[in-house]
C-alpha cells in the first residue's frame, strides 16, 4: 500500500526514520533562516518605525562602549610606534649632519692647506722671474749618509735637476741638490755642518761665509773675510754666488744678523744669523735650473725681514 504513494511517502518515511536530534537541528535551522529573511524584509523599509531598529539600538549601546575602548587601548600603541618612527627620523638626521660637519670640516683644512701652499708658490713665482726655476715638493726631511740635516723633494733628472743646484722658496734660500734621481733629489740644507755658503752683507758689499750649527731651523754662523769689517744686528745677507753659479747662484737671501761677537784673541767677529727659510715649515720649493737673465746688483728681498 505505502508502495503506491510515490515519492513523498518514501520522504515521510526516511523523515520518520532519522533521529529526533536531527530532526531538531534541522527544524531550529529551517526557523533561523526563516527569521533572517522575515528581519531582512522588515528593514528593508529603513525608517524610525521599523521593529528592528531597537535591536540596532540595544547592539550600539553594547558594542559602541567595546569598540571606543578597544580604539583607546590601541591609542597609546599607535603613539607608540609613531614615536619610535620619529626617533628614528631624529637619528637619521643627526648622522646626516655629523658627516656634513665632519665634510665642512676636511674642507676647512684642506682650504687652509690650499691657501698656505698658494702663498708659498706665489712667494716662488715672484723669485722666478729672475731665475729659471722647477717647482717641487718636500716629500720627506731627514738624514743622507754623512749629512745630518736634508729634505726631499719629488723633482729629478727627468725634470732637470742635477747635483750642486741653488734650492729656495718665496723667502730665501734652502740648501743645494746632493744627489738626484730621475723622479726625487736630496738636498742638504744651509743648517747643517758640512754646509758652508758664500755670503754677501746687503748694506757694505763685504764678504763671508755663512756655516750651519746642524740645526733645523736653527741659528747659522757668518765670519767676513775681511776681519776689520764690523757686521751690525739687521743687516742681511745675501748668497755672492761660485763659479758657473754652481751650487749657488748670486743674489738670492740668506738671513739677517741678529747678534755679533768679537773673536777672541783675533781680529774680525762671528755674527749669529737667522734664517729666512724654516725649513720644517716648507711645501713648495724651486730648483734654479738655469742662470739668471743677468746677475742682480740687488737682492731677492723676502716679505720678512724687510
Amino acid at each position: 500500500m505505502l508502495k503506491d504513494l510515490g515519492t513523498p511517502a518514501k520522504g515521510l518515511v526516511r523523515s520518520a526514520g532519522m533521529p529526533p536530534q536531527i530532526r531538531r537541528r534541522r527544524a531550529i535551522l529551517a526557523l533561523v533562516i526563516l527569521a533572517s529573511f522575515t528581519l531582512i524584509v522588515l528593514d528593508a523599509r529603513r525608517s524610525a518605525g521599523s521593529p528592528v531598529e531597537p535591536l540596532r539600538q540595544a547592539a550600539a549601546s553594547v558594542f559602541g562602549p567595546l569598540e571606543s575602548g578597544a580604539t583607546s587601548a590601541r591609542q597609546p600603541v599607535d603613539n607608540l610606534r609613531d614615536r619610535f618612527a620619529v626617533v628614528d627620523k631624529l637619528k637619521a638626521e643627526n648622522e646626516k649632519l655629523k658627516a656634513e660637519n665632519e665634510k665642512l670640516n676636511n674642507e676647512l683644512q684642506t682650504t687652509d692647506y690650499a691657501r698656505n701652499r698658494a702663498a708659498e708658490l706665489d712667494g716662488l713665482l715672484k723669485v722666478a722671474p729672475a731665475y729659471k726655476v722647477t717647482p717641487a715638493r718636500v716629500i720627506g726631511i731627514g738624514s743622507a749618509q754623512s749629512f745630518n740635516q736634508t729634505v726631499t723633494i719629488d723633482a729629478g733628472t727627468a725634470d732637470g735637476v742635477r747635483p750642486d743646484m741653488t734650492v729656495l722658496n718665496g723667502d730665501g734660500l734652502l740648501g743645494r741638490v746632493v744627489r738626484a734621481t730621475e723622479a726625487t733629489a736630496t738636498v742638504l740644507l744651509i743648517g747643517d755642518r758640512n754646509s758652508t755658503v758664500g755670503g754677501r752683507l746687503n748694506s757694505t758689499m763685504a764678504l763671508g761665509f755663512v756655516s750651519g750649527r746642524g740645526e733645523v731651523a736653527g741659528t747659522l754662523d757668518y765670519k767676513l773675510v775681511d776681519l776689520k769689517a764690523r757686521p751690525k744686528p739687521g743687516d742681511r745677507i745675501v748668497t755672492w754666488g761660485s763659479s758657473g753659479n754652481a751650487p749657488y747662484v748670486p743674489g738670492v737671501p740668506i738671513g739677517v744678523v741678529t747678534s755679533v761677537t768679537p773673536n777672541q784673541g783675533t781680529l774680525g767677529s762671528t755674527a749669529v744669523v737667522k734664517p729666512f727659510v724654516d725649513p720644517s715649515r716648507i711645501d713648495t720649493v724651486g730648483v734654479v735650473t738655469g742662470p739668471p737673465a743677468r746677475a742682480p746688483r740687488t737682492t731677492v728681498s723676502p716679505e720678512k725681514g724687510r
